[in-house]
């Protein structure tokens, strides 16, 4: 394994915005706006076709997959309610790829090489 600093969690989370803006700019969406922000929501906001999306991505380390938390859903679905948008999800995991055990790849460097978790943009989860 690379002798790299580790990242941050706001590098995890900005590198993670841009695997979903990429994907986003991929499948047709025009990206209005991106918030790298941890602690603002959504990050980004998007159109396609006319509608308007607000994104939430969570970004973390392998071998977790970025979670949305309840309070978080509501407040976004509010303000999306608001301005007539439709609310979407991203879940991101990132591996350091030069880690041999799962604590190493569980530790991303700064500008090193990245195993990528991300299987698109998902509908809000539904709490009750």
């Amino acid at each position: 394994m690379g002798k790299g600093k580790i990242m941050s969690q706001e590098e995890l989370h900005f590198l993670g915005i841009k695997v979903v803006y990429k994907d986003m700019v991929d499948k047709g969406y025009k990206v209005l706006n991106v918030r790298k922000e941890t602690d603002v929501n959504p990050q980004i906001l998007a159109t396609k076709d006319d509608q308007r999306y607000f994104v939430v991505v969570r970004t973390t380390a392998y071998p977790d997959m970025g979670i949305l938390v309840p309070h978080v859903a509501a407040d976004v679905l509010k303000h999306g309610t608001k301005h007539n948008a439709i609310c979407l999800f991203a879940s991101v995991g990132i591996a350091n790829a030069e880690g041999e055990t799962d604590e190493e790849m569980g530790k991303p460097e700064v500008d090193g090489e990245y195993y990528i978790n991300y299987k698109g943009l998902q509908d809000f989860p539904k709490y009750s």
